[in-house]
């Protein structure tokens, strides 16, 4: 039992050490929204998400699949939420924006 011990406080050390360290780093080196990059305020009802993903080393062959929806409380027949996205690029930054223009919710009896 003592060589289990052995073991076990060094692992718990470690672990501990290793989760405070992530932690210390994502809070020291967080920035405003707008230091980095001038996104607009979301309009009135809408609300703004960000993503930031980490540099690969060849980027053009990922991509980043957007699932968009609506939470809402409705009866057992079939609902669609229908709509385009809006793309504009930021000017100066190459970084692009893309707005949901929704059309009004229709369902199917």
């Amino acid at each position: 039992m003592n060589n289990q011990m052995k073991m076990f406080v060094p692992a718990v050390v470690f672990a501990a050490l290793a989760s405070a360290s992530a932690w210390a780093n994502n809070s020291d080196t967080a920035q405003p929204l707008e230091k980095i990059a001038p996104y607009p305020q979301a309009e009135k009802g809408m609300k703004r998400q960000v993503i930031t993903l980490t540099p690969q080393q060849d980027e053009s062959t990922l991509k980043v699949e957007l699932l968009i929806g609506q939470t809402l409380n409705v009866d057992c027949n079939q609902h669609r939420l229908g709509g385009t996205l809006e793309t504009k690029t930021l000017e100066g930054w190459a970084m692009t924006i893309m707005s949901l223009i929704t059309s009004p919710l229709r369902y199917q009896p």
